[in-house]
């Protein structure tokens, strides 16, 4: 992996750091074909995770909000059936491994399809659902 992505993951470490407490870098790999955070952070009494891999075959991510366990939002990228069948309705089966950004909402109930998310977008969204709760 390229200088892009060490600075990349640098400044969503310093993000997590800044607005998060209880920061638990769980891995920070950069290898040369794939690369991954995993970060695990409190935001009040929710626990957070964040992950983001890197690789040449494409970027996933995750970032969740959790209250005792249970989803409270979570935004992702991965190859989620829900987000699948959202998207292409019967001709879903095509497509089963395509990456599609999408949100969970409590305890996974709902998918919603997004655009694709970044950290800062989900820590500004912890702090909106902060403000309503």
């Amino acid at each position: 992996m390229d200088r892009d992505t060490r600075s990349h993951f640098g400044r969503v470490i310093d993000l997590v750091f800044d607005y998060l407490s209880d920061v638990v870098i769980i891995q920070n790999e950069i290898t040369s074909n794939r690369a991954i955070l995993e970060i695990h952070a409190q935001f009040g009494d929710w626990a957070v995770r964040l992950k983001e891999i890197r690789a040449d075959a494409g970027d996933s991510y995750a970032y969740y909000a959790l209250r005792a366990g249970r989803v409270i939002i979570g935004f992702d990228n991965y190859a989620d059936l829900n987000a699948i069948k959202a998207k292409y309705g019967r001709d879903y089966r095509r497509h089963l491994e395509e990456q599609i950004p999408h949100k969970h909402s409590r305890d996974k109930q709902h998918v919603e399809l997004t655009d694709p998310f970044t950290a800062r977008e989900f820590i500004w969204s912890l702090q909106q659902m902060i403000d309503v709760e």
